[in-house]
């Protein structure tokens, strides 16, 4: 039995999250989610050049 989990497979289940809210609450709402979530996704994604960054720089 395959348990290793793919990027497709993740994409899929996130996908059918997002249909399953777009189905039950507003799309203004939504929107607010959304924004919220691609927030959180950016600083995760910055934060850690960031810190090679300053580690480079200032050591630990």
């Amino acid at each position: 039995m395959n348990n290793k989990v793919n990027q497709d497979s993740i994409n899929k289940a996130l996908w059918a999250v997002c249909d399953t809210f777009r189905g039950t609450i507003s799309a203004d709402t939504y929107k607010d989610y959304i924004l919220t979530m691609l927030f959180l996704k950016y600083i995760s994604d910055v934060w850690q050049d960031h810190y090679e960054g300053y580690q480079a720089e200032y050591g630990d």
